[in-house]
């Protein structure tokens, strides 16, 4: 029952606010730069594909992992890991036009904090080929690694992700996959991370994402950090499997007081 209801909830509030008033809390959620503290940034992300993948994982094994002031999702058996690996043809970070930028983000679901957002997650492990924008989390004190290791692609319906990033878990997705055809839908998400500076909130609004659907599975080596999170080298995602697409995302960074 948990699983056909957390996977209600997931798509149901993705599409729960009109765009008038999803806009709306965009607008006041989110700081103007010239009132940024001199670590916040925003980060514009365009012409994007993406893999998500929502899961189950011994809520024993994710506990330890995730500071006592976060709430884990799921229940006293499961925790709930979430697998992001995004691909955009351009970014903007500071102003500053960048190419392709790949990030690779693992967290755990956890329930409450950003109210406003569809889904919130602790980040575990975020790696991205943009320096710039890897130079901007460590600022912050979180853990983050520059790699140009991240590959995702989608060719002839099958779909693969890669990470072999020096510090972090390395990974595959492998499976197959259909771009997505449906209607878009406003989706917001918001990882949150404690870092040696204190904590960090990373919000993604999606104005018009496409959600579509894969079938994958992911393998790690055995005795990584993400196989011993796991307990197991390999992950499913019973929960969501999707290949997704947006023609531009808002990343909001905030230090949070």
């Amino acid at each position: 029952m948990m699983r056909w209801t957390f996977g209600l909830l997931f798509v149901c509030i993705s599409c729960s606010a009109a765009p008038e008033e999803a806009a709306g809390m965009s607008e006041n959620y989110g700081s103007r730069v010239s009132e940024l503290s001199n670590k916040d940034f925003d980060v514009t992300f365009s012409s994007c594909d993406e893999f998500a993948g929502i899961g189950f994982v011994p809520a024993a094994n994710a506990r330890p992992l995730v500071p006592a002031s976060y709430d884990l999702a799921g229940d006293s058996t499961n925790a709930i890991v979430v697998v992001r690996v995004a691909r955009c043809s351009s970014s903007v970070v500071d102003g500053k036009a960048l190419g392709e930028t790949i990030t690779s983000q693992i967290g755990i679901s956890v329930t409450g904090h950003d109210l406003t957002a569809s889904i919130n997650n602790y980040i575990l492990f975020y790696a991205t080929n943009q320096a710039q924008l890897h130079a901007r989390y460590a600022a912050l004190g979180l853990k983050t690694d520059q790699s140009g290791a991240l590959t995702l692609g989608l060719t002839g319906g099958s779909l693969r992700a890669t990470s072999s990033s020096s510090k972090t878990p390395a990974f595959s997705v492998t499976g197959s996959a259909a771009v997505p055809s449906g209607p878009a839908a406003q989706f917001i998400a918001s990882w949150w991370g404690n870092g040696t500076h204190g904590v960090v909130r990373s919000r993604t609004v999606f104005p018009a994402i496409r959600f579509g659907s894969s079938s994958v599975t992911l393998t790690t080596p055995a005795g990584s950090d993400l196989a011993r999170l796991a307990g197991s080298t390999q992950i499913t995602f019973a929960l969501l499997d999707s290949y997704n697409t947006f023609g531009d995302a808002q990343l909001e960074v905030r230090a949070v007081p």
